[in-house]
């Protein structure tokens, strides 16, 4: 592609409410737990960059409380990880081409109220997307899992997404440092819930 990518931004991943997305009327202030909020002030952003923001933290914090952890071997560690990087991406990227697939793909990773919330938000913007011909791909820049039991893990991950539509003709790049929630649901690592953690710094 030839037209030039904006130098990447990081962000908190506080999503803002949904009416100030669309708008574009610059927020300010902090949420219930002390993050900032982002303000966005492109035109690709109130559209692209808040439904991002909202798929990324559907319910804003989804942590229940938790069993005691128990021992579990090296694959677990293995496989909730690869199940965290490989689901945020499928999470967190779309298509106005194929939004049927991607939205189908997020039943398949998610699990509980972030299954709900994040395929009722990108269905409910499907026209608007495709309106936008809206793109945004994320990867995982690093990762790495902080606990694991029988059935749930916590990974920590900072993230680069590329967002573009006809609103900007130039992408939009925006690292994210978020904390990652699963649940193992008949033998497989779901993701169950995601928060924002702060800056993404320098890594």
């Amino acid at each position: 592609m030839s037209e030039a990518q904006a130098p990447a931004r990081e962000e908190d991943v506080i999503p803002p409410a949904f009416g100030d997305g669309l708008t574009g009327a610059p927020r300010s202030g902090r949420d219930a737990d002390g993050d900032r909020r982002t303000r966005p002030s492109l035109p690709l952003v109130p559209t692209l960059a808040v439904l991002l923001l909202v798929l990324l933290a559907a319910i804003a914090v989804l942590w229940s409380t938790r069993p005691g952890e128990s021992a579990v071997s090296t694959d677990d560690y293995a496989e909730a990880l690869q199940a965290a990087r490989s689901g945020v991406v499928d999470l967190t990227s779309f298509d106005h081409l194929t939004l049927d697939d991607d939205i189908e793909q997020l039943r398949q990773i998610t699990t509980g109220d972030l299954r709900e919330e994040s395929v009722a938000e990108l269905d409910g913007r499907r026209e608007e997307l495709t309106d936008l011909q809206a793109v945004v791909n994320t990867e995982v820049v690093g990762a790495g899992v902080t606990r694991a039991g029988d059935d749930e893990a916590t990974v920590l991950m900072v993230i680069q997404s590329t967002q573009e539509s006809t609103a900007n003709p130039q992408a939009q790049v925006t690292r994210y440092r978020i904390k990652v929630d699963l649940a193992k649901v008949d033998g497989r690592w779901l993701l169950s819930g995601i928060a924002g953690t702060g800056s993404a710094g320098d890594e």
